[in-house]
């Protein structure tokens, strides 16, 4: 079985050899000044990291950092930053402000706000830079909608054909999930494995069963599936609204040969951006 990922740590990520692409206009944003610059953000903007979290590929030409910060009055969510970046063409840079839950350390990524992409050319260093530095300083807006998100999934409860509903879209019409994580997701439902503070049937529960199955995911793919999964989840079966709209999106779970297409996604007033995904054997 190909393998997916691993675990990393901040020393390895930046030892990785950069990649050289003569006469090309890619611009490489390493690993090491992403973990730097953000490290550095967050320590100005007075964040307590209480754990740095890494995983990449195989090469770690596609690799991840995940921050659980110490922010917050909510009892069960704290904030997160997150980043993903790639050197082989693959991915475009990405990064959010999100959160995450104490009792099963599950990711949330907003679908419409907090997060931001690039591509790997220009000016794209610079960007890159400017956006941590914004998107840090606007942390705490982005964590309080997530708790309101929260709160609002804890009041939603649902049949069981509603939930069916819910996890054939996510599954069936915009490929969100792999089989083995629509398993897990499965298993959550009947015997949970952590307990959410939240009716049975409720959306919340659900969601946590779906964001404990992306727990599985690629480095590449994890921060697209969990902000497709949560803007398809609160614009649809919640009273909130959501800004923006966003397009119909399949992400390619399936190990190919082929470069694959991911749907693009559309941010508030419909900025759309394309994102590609190259699944191969070399995870």
């Amino acid at each position: 079985m190909a393998i997916r990922s691993v675990n990393a740590t901040k020393d390895y990520l930046t030892s990785v050899s950069l990649p050289q692409y003569e006469g090309d206009s890619y611009t490489v944003i390493s690993h090491g000044f992403v973990i730097d610059k953000t490290l550095e953000e967050l320590k100005n903007k007075g964040f307590e990291i209480e754990r740095e979290l890494y995983r990449c590929n195989k090469s770690a030409n596609i690799a991840q950092g995940v921050y659980h910060l110490k922010y917050g009055s909510d009892p069960e969510m704290g904030m997160m930053f997150a980043w993903s970046n790639s050197y082989d063409k693959t991915m475009r840079f990405k990064c959010a402000i999100g959160g995450y839950v104490f009792v099963c350390m599950n990711g949330m990524v907003s679908g419409n706000m907090g997060s931001w992409a690039r591509r790997h050319s220009g000016t794209a260093d610079v960007e890159t830079s400017a956006m941590i530095t914004d998107q840090i300083a606007n942390a705490d807006v982005y964590y309080n909608q997530l708790v309101q998100d929260k709160i609002e999934m804890k009041n939603v409860i649902l049949t069981p054909r509603q939930q069916a509903e819910i996890m054939g879209r996510i599954y069936f019409e915009h490929g969100l999930l792999s089989s083995e994580q629509l398993s897990i997701v499965k298993a959550e439902s009947k015997k949970p494995t952590f307990d959410y503070n939240a009716d049975k049937d409720s959306l919340w529960q659900l969601y946590n069963g779906i964001t404990l199955s992306l727990q599985k995911s690629h480095p590449k793919t994890w921060m697209d599936q969990q902000r497709m999964i949560h803007w398809l989840v609160m614009s649809d079966y919640t009273g909130l609204g959501l800004v923006g709209e966003m397009k119909e999106a399949k992400v390619n779970l399936t190990p190919s040969n082929q470069l694959n297409l991911l749907d693009m996604i559309a941010e508030a007033e419909s900025e759309v951006e394309q994102l590609y995904v190259n699944d191969n054997n070399q995870y």
